[in-house]
């Protein structure tokens, strides 16, 4: 499944407006949200093609299982997971979006279908005429995913564990091939017990990897709670036995670490601040007035960033704060890059200060660059080296209340 020995970097594309940022060498791979497609799908469909970037489809079928997370304000159904309801109950009576998925489909056959359905959505929802038709005289090359990712809902319960193996096999069938399996283990189940429950459901059989998010959990509060800790890094070590790769959703720099125990790979968005991407419904929100702070390895408000950094020279900026190509870019022409980094304006309601659009577009590069350097480095040394290293420059940076995050995953690496 990896393109190459090293950890793979994915990176998560969840609206049209992200593509923009996607410059070549950011990542080994996209993960292409199927609500995204809804949104835009020509505009993608063109633009992998004129880039060439490998990617894969998220189906996120458990948009459609509880209300709340396919509804607008209006308590109606969001444009976009209507179409991919009628996408992926194409041939049934099933009415997804109409009710919770549990009540709506109740048959194994169902499940079955729409796994199905789902494997042909990601394999043809990209193949749309565009202007290469129109100057080659004939069809422009075939877009296809790297691999089929099965459908899977969150596994809040045990009933939910049974039919994401039946997801999981319908879709190898389905696809002819193995496919990728998602293991989804919400906050509430991250625990020894449960999370052996949710394994034991995992099929073994038609599965090329796994995907493990366990939304609605943030590396401080992973990092602060050692049982969590513990059964995550079980799930890691208990899933790479299995002889194919795992990847990460989510967690940052806590996933590369993660790397120390058997992790292949990596996935995230583009957002910088860690929410732990808690499935529920989106809200209209200012823009995060926040800083991914490689130092530290952590997010910081804009005046804690501050007053980390403003008072650094070139020198030491570089070795203590950040030394991703965008801010060594900045210093080597003579600019600060705190000063893009932390841009703010007055919001047109005037109630508080956001940052602003170059504010908005230099930290997405920043996190990206700084992500990419995580990568390599756990890719590169030992995972002990690597965390050893991040404690001793967080210390000198902002102090040693900073670095005990760093310090409580390294305890529980070791002790895994």
């Amino acid at each position: 499944m990896t393109s190459r020995p090293s950890l793979v970097h994915y990176l998560r594309v969840r609206r049209t407006e992200d593509l923009q940022f996607l410059a070549a060498g950011m990542c080994d791979e996209l993960l292409l949200n199927a609500n995204q497609l809804e949104n835009s799908p020509e505009r993608t469909s063109a633009h992998l093609r004129a880039t060439g970037y490998h990617y894969m489809v998220d189906p996120v079928l458990w948009r459609f299982q509880v209300p709340a997370w396919w509804q607008n304000e209006k308590g109606e159904l969001k444009r976009n997971y209507r179409r991919l309801a009628a996408h992926y109950a194409e041939g049934t009576r099933i009415r997804l979006g109409e009710g919770p998925a549990l009540a709506t489909v109740t048959k194994r056959s169902d499940w079955e279908r729409i796994a199905a359905n789902v494997v042909h959505y990601q394999r043809q929802r990209l193949n749309l005429p565009c202007q290469l038709d129109l100057l080659d005289q004939g069809l422009a090359p075939e877009l296809r995913p790297s691999r089929i990712l099965a459908p899977a809902l969150v596994a809040d319960t045990e009933a939910v564990d049974g039919v994401n193996a039946i997801l999981v096999e319908a879709a190898a069938v389905a696809a002819g091939e193995p496919v990728v399996a998602t293991v989804v283990i919400p906050k509430a189940r991250l625990n020894p017990a449960d999370v052996e429950a949710i394994l034991r459901s995992v099929p073994r059989v038609g599965v090329l990897g796994y995907f493990v998010w366990t939304p609605g959990v943030t590396e401080d509060w992973l990092v602060s709670t050692p049982g969590a800790l513990r059964a995550l890094v079980a799930a890691i070590q208990d899933l790479a036995a299995r002889g194919v790769p795992v990847i990460q959703v989510q967690l940052g720099y806590t996933a590369s670490a993660l790397s120390t125990i058997g992790l292949a790979g990596i996935c995230h968005h583009l957002g910088w601040v860690d929410s732990g991407e808690s499935p529920q419904r989106s809200r209209a929100h200012r823009r995060s007035g926040r800083t991914y702070v490689p130092g530290v390895r952590h997010t910081m408000r804009f005046p804690d960033a501050g007053v980390c950094g403003w008072h650094l020279d070139a020198g030491a900026y570089s070795a203590l704060y950040c030394e991703c190509p965008f801010c060594t870019g900045m210093l080597t022409n003579g600019n600060g890059p705190l000063q893009l980094l932390l841009e703010e304006e007055l919001e047109p309601s005037g109630a508080a200060m956001v940052p602003t659009g170059q504010a908005i577009s230099a930290n997405t590069f920043h996190y990206l660059f700084s992500r990419q350097l995580e990568v390599r480095a756990f890719a590169a040394g030992t995972g002990t080296q690597v965390i050893a290293h991040d404690i001793e420059r967080a210390s000198a940076l902002a102090g040693h209340v900073n670095a005990q995050r760093l310090e409580r995953l390294a305890e529980g690496l070791m002790a895994a």
